[in-house]
């Protein structure tokens, strides 16, 4: 009776052939992989997009008349239309022809289409614009939230806010050039790992300082209305304790 309890049906190869008739094989778990991995990330984006549709709306609808024309207004809603685009071509991109099977083991983008790579590029492009947007708005927040501290303070923390948004986006912009011109010529993205990987730390740094502002200045204030006899428990003390908690724990 032949043995085979060496055989796993669940990790066998297939056959694909190549172009000029090369075989390639590729395995079950491979293909398992990139079909999970596409499923996965399809669904962070579609959840990104469906979000973000849902704040403009609640954004549009509860914002009074008068205040749509303020600077915050303008910029947080054209934040979130910049992320739904560029959701929706994140979506896009694992549904075309960039994540079909055969061009993603083979690396034949031969009839991949002008259109499929400027979609490429424009994800690129509106991630900088969208961070462009988050540092500018954060950037105004600051200012109103510490307009009643000394002028030295304030400038010292305004100068600070521009000066960490600025990294941020600088190394975002460096990468959005970089990252545009290997996709168009469809080179391996290894090569940016360490600056991918610079420009989400910087990213990670600025919100840390916003938040950390934010949270000192609301601290301050509860303790001035403490002193002036303010001092129950209500929505302001529960926004500075999830405040602090998710410094530590997002």
């Amino acid at each position: 009776m032949a043995d085979t309890t060496a055989f796993d049906p669940f990790s066998q190869s297939f056959t694909l052939l190549l172009a000029d008739g090369t075989p390639m094989n590729i395995t079950i778990p491979q293909l398992d992989e990139f079909i999970l991995y596409s499923v996965q990330i399809s669904i962070n984006y579609a959840a990104q997009l469906g979000a973000s549709l849902l704040f403009l709306i609640v954004l549009l609808l509860l914002t009074k008349p008068d205040k749509r024309k303020s600077p915050i207004f303008i910029i947080n809603s054209v934040a979130l239309i910049l992320n739904v685009l560029r959701t929706l071509l994140q979506c896009l991109y694992f549904t075309g022809p960039f994540s079909e099977t055969y061009a993603y083991f083979s690396l034949d983008y031969s009839r991949v289409s002008a259109s499929d790579y400027a979609n490429q590029v424009a994800i690129t492009v509106l991630t900088l614009l969208l961070l462009i947007c988050a540092e500018a708005s954060l950037l105004i927040q600051v200012h109103v939230v510490c307009i009643t501290l000394r002028q030295t303070f304030r400038r010292l923390i305004f100068a600070l806010s521009i000066m960490i948004a600025g990294l941020a986006v600088a190394f975002r912009l460096t990468f959005c050039v970089e990252n545009a011109k290997y996709i168009l010529a469809l080179q391996s993205l290894f090569p940016l790992e360490w600056l991918a990987s610079a420009t989400n730390i910087a990213t990670s740094i600025s919100i840390c300082w916003f938040c950390a502002v934010f949270i000192i200045k609301l601290g301050f204030a509860l303790d001035q209305r403490k002193k002036l006899g303010m001092g129950t428990f209500g929505p302001m003390r529960i926004i500075f304790i999830m405040g602090c908690q998710t410094l530590i724990i997002p």
